[in-house]
Parts: structure tokens; sequence; C-alpha cells
């Protein structure tokens, strides 16, 4: 009975030497080197290359300008920095003129905040700048706040004053699907939801694996190889189809209805109202080499995030398309960084861009809605109407 405890034992401990073994060969010989969020930008990736606001400072701001509180909304801390600056809870813009005709007010989540670039590189900044050279004193004022979807962006409106004339913006559609579609919170972004991948999602076994790479990660090649394991897990929001499609459902009401009240709201106080479908990685109809890589890191875009926006972005338009017909303004531009120039990246991640897309997308606006809004401002002006005041 002895001899054979001592063989099972024996057999146990050879097995789990080999485990080990096989574990650290493939930690540090095989595995591909992939970086968390952090880590990937401070490499200055293509996006970064040739932006003279790139350094060890500018990164230190990056992290740092974004402080404060979550709960039914995000409540944002004031930041005084050289290339990022947040005040009144709000992403500075610049380039603004003194005494201004008339207000922009842009309204979205993290992409509009634009944590990716300094002040004077941001979506509202960009905007700014074009409507200055049309020699019009137009106001813009970035309400981008981290994590906020349409429903939040509607509950960040309300508490805002409004005056008649005002321009009200919506940029979304990532968050609406990122927090409800694949992360599986109803609410959106709040108090207790999961920042980056819905970890409670996930079975008992990787959520198993999680705890055991989070005990023996200083002493094990194993519990690195099991944190692989969990980094590449889809949730259950993606892999039960019908909770897939009972979640996209849902954000897509949320989304219809939130755009609704935000135009009636707008409507009311003598505002006008728009939306833009905003661009991400996965409505690109084909992807460079670059992006290809960037979203096959699990550390930058969690497994499942793909099928979610796949599945769920065409109900957003579908719905805006609709909402539309019923006369509430809407573009989609999701396109709009589509087949670039060969070599000019501008994603550091499937949503989140750089200098150069944040132009792009301002230009777009600017094409497809703004210049509208010129032309009959100055049409107004000539005859003398205060109907914009």
């Amino acid at each position: 009975m002895a001899v054979n405890t001592a063989l099972v034992l024996a057999s146990l401990a050879v097995s789990a030497l080999a485990i080990e073994v096989g574990s650290w060969i493939w930690v540090e010989h095989l595995r591909p080197n992939h970086l968390t969020q952090w880590e990937f930008r401070a490499t200055q990736p293509p996006p970064y290359h040739g932006a003279p606001y790139f350094s060890e400072e500018f990164l230190e701001e990056s992290r740092s300008s974004i402080a404060g509180t979550v709960g039914d909304i995000v409540e944002l801390r004031d930041f005084s920095g050289r290339y990022f600056n947040v005040r009144g809870g709000f992403r500075v813009t610049t380039d603004t003129p003194q005494n201004p005709e008339r207000r922009v007010l842009l309204f979205g989540g993290s992409t509009l905040f634009s944590q990716e670039v300094p002040d004077d590189h941001t979506i509202a900044s960009y905007l700014q700048r074009l409507l200055n050279a049309e020699g019009v004193r137009w106001e813009v004022r970035n309400y981008g706040l981290p994590g906020m979807n349409s429903r939040q962006q509607t509950l960040i409106l309300r508490r805002t004053q409004l005056r008649p004339g005002d321009v009200v913006v919506y940029y979304h559609g990532v968050n609406d699907i990122y927090y409800t579609v694949f992360g599986g919170s109803r609410e959106g972004w709040v108090q207790g939801v999961p920042a980056v991948r819905p970890v409670q999602k996930l079975s008992p076994l990787h959520r198993q694996l999680y705890a055991l790479h989070q005990r023996f990660s200083d002493h094990s090649y194993a519990a690195e190889v099991a944190l692989d394991v969990f980094n590449r897990a889809k949730p259950s929001t993606i892999t039960d189809a019908q909770t897939l499609a009972r979640n996209a459902e849902f954000a897509v009401e949320v989304f219809r209805d939130s755009v609704a009240a935000a135009a009636s709201h707008a409507s009311q106080a003598g505002a006008e109202f728009v939306h833009f479908l905003q661009p991400q990685v996965f409505a690109n109809s084909q992807l460079t080499p670059y992006e290809s890589e960037l979203i096959a890191n699990p550390l930058g875009t969690a497994p499942g995030v793909e099928t979610a926006f796949r599945h769920s972005y065409p109900l957003l338009r579908q719905a805006s398309e609709a909402l539309a017909r019923q006369g509430i303004a809407y573009f989609d531009i999701a396109d709009v960084l589509d087949r670039r120039p060969a070599g000019e990246e501008v994603f550091l991640d499937f949503c989140h861009v750089n200098h150069r897309g944040n132009e792009l997308i301002a230009r777009r606006m600017m094409d497809t809605y703004f210049r509208s809004q010129l032309a009959r401002w100055t049409r107004q002006v000539q005859s003398g109407s205060k109907a914009f005041r």
C-alpha cells in the first residue's frame, strides 16, 4: 500500500514538473508577446510615429488625466497639464473664440474625450478650428466622458443648460455595444461593472484559472499559462446565441429611445440635434496587417468583442435610419477611417484613434452636416433673423 502511494505521488510530482517545464518553454520562448494597453502605447506604435507630442510626459498625463468617480455616469476631477486639461469635469477644447455666437455641444464616450491625444488633437478641437476657418464664432464644447453610452449621454445632456441655437451632437455607438452586448451590463458602464472585460460572465473554469494565476503567478510558469487560457476565453454573452441576440435587442432599444429623448429635449430648448454613428475597426471593409495584429492581442481587444460588433452594429444603423425617417438628423460615419493611404495607421485599439483619426472624423462631421448649418446661418444673418440666437 505504501509503495503504491509512493508511486502515485512520484507520478504526480513528475507530471507537475513536466507541466511546469512545458509551461516555462511556452512562456519564455514560444508564446506571443502580448502587451497591455499602456505597455503597447509606450512602444510608440505606428499611429504615434512622427507625433511631435509623443513623450514620457505625454504618456504620464494621459494615464493621470482620468480620475474621478463612477456612479450612474462618470464624474471626473479637474486636471491641469501640458497636454491634458479637464475643467468642470470635461475635456478642454482649444482655439475657442471670444464672445461666441453659437455653441456646438458634443456628447459621447472615451473616443470623444480622446485620452489618446493632447487637447488640441481631439475631435472637438479639430472641429473648432474647422469652424474658425469659416469665419464664424461658434464655440465647440466637449462633453465626452469615458464609458458613457447613449442613455448616459442623455443624462449628461439633461444636466447641461441648453440655449436656443445650440447644436447638440451625439457621437456614439461603440459603448452601447461594448458594455451591453459584449459586457452584459444593461446599464452600461456604472459602478461595479468591469471596465475592460466581463470576468463575471466567464465560465467557472476560466474564473478558477484566473484565481490560480492570481495566487501562484510569482512562483509558477503554469500559472502564467492559466492566465493565457483565461485571456482567450469568450464570455457567455457571446458564446450563448440567445444571450447575444437578447442583449443586442436591448442595446438597440435603449439606443433608439435615448436618441429620441435627446432630440426631443434639444428641440424643446430651441436647439438643433444630430447624431453620428462612430467608426470602429470592425466597420472597415478591409483590415491592414497592423489592424489585424492589433485586434489579435487579447489584452487589447478581448475575445468576443468582434462578434458583438459584427452582430450588433448593423442593428444600430437600422435603428438610426428609422429615426432619420422620423426627422432626427443622423449620419453614418463608421466608414470614415476605412481604406486610408498605405502606412497611415490611426487605431490604437479597436475603437480609439490617434490625432489623424480624430482629424478625419472632424472633417467628415464638417462636410456631412456643419457646412449645411453654416449655409443656413449665413442666410439667417443676411436676412437679419434672430432665429438662432
